[in-house]
């Protein structure tokens, strides 16, 4: 299986800061060209440290997260404006900018509803462990990446979460089947996986069971929802 990591790359002139707001690079969705995007996996000259959420739920949340800002043309990267992501959410609708670190550290608080401070990829670590929330590996040559797992330099580079990988599962839990499809419709996805009842208050427990808190039918939290359906780790209520 073919492993994805998703980050804030790069801006559309290859540089650091000074370009557009919003992703310029990005053709279409699911992204794999944007200045945030996805892309298969790689090692990294300075190595990766793991970050992996102790909690499969979160983990899950992180890389529905990371995929709703790499399909987002909204948000391009720029270390200028790299605040704007933390302003807007991964969710922006308005053209914002991010970097690798705050990216990931936005994934964190949407799925965790912790902030774990204004880290680089310097400190990172230190900052994420300190939340109680992950516990830290080294990685090495053929080890096993789990969705949601969060990947950072050994030095101070580059930081990234895992989108696609092997599948972090809840002794016990009940999911819906993996949709497939192309709607962005929560309802029609719901509907397309089986489920009978796609109104608003069975759609509220659903939220709740994936720990979705103060569901109210927003497209951030429709979003999250559609994108853990779409890993097929979206628990049945």
């Amino acid at each position: 299986m073919a492993v994805y990591i998703g980050s804030a790359r790069i801006d559309e002139r290859g540089k650091a800061a000074g370009g557009s707001a919003g992703d310029q690079k990005q053709a279409g969705a699911p992204d794999y060209s944007g200045e945030v995007s996805q892309q298969k996996f790689y090692i990294h000259s300075k190595g990766w440290y793991i970050l992996r959420a102790k909690s499969a739920d979160i983990a899950l949340k992180i890389a529905a997260a990371m995929i709703t800002a790499c399909n987002n043309k909204n948000i391009g990267y720029d270390q200028n404006g790299r605040l704007g992501v933390i302003t807007y959410g991964t969710g922006a609708k308005i053209k914002t900018e991010c970097d690798c670190s705050s990216l990931v550290r936005e994934c964190v608080r949407e799925a965790a509803g912790v902030d774990a401070g204004n880290f680089n990829t310097g400190n990172e670590k230190n900052l994420l462990l300190k939340t109680n929330l992950f516990n830290a590996l080294s990685y090495s040559s053929g080890m096993t990446l789990y969705t949601g797992d969060i990947l950072v330099t050994k030095t101070k580079g580059h930081t990234a979460v895992v989108t696609v990988g092997a599948a972090r599962t809840n002794a016990g839990s009940s999911y819906y089947p993996t949709y497939a499809g192309s709607t962005t419709s929560i309802v029609a996805a719901l509907a397309a996986v089986g489920e009978k009842d796609t109104t608003y208050t069975h759609r509220a427990k659903i939220a709740a069971a994936n720990a979705i808190s103060g569901y109210k039918g927003t497209a951030a939290q429709n979003t999250t929802m559609l994108n853990l359906l779409k890993l097929g780790r979206l628990k049945k209520a």
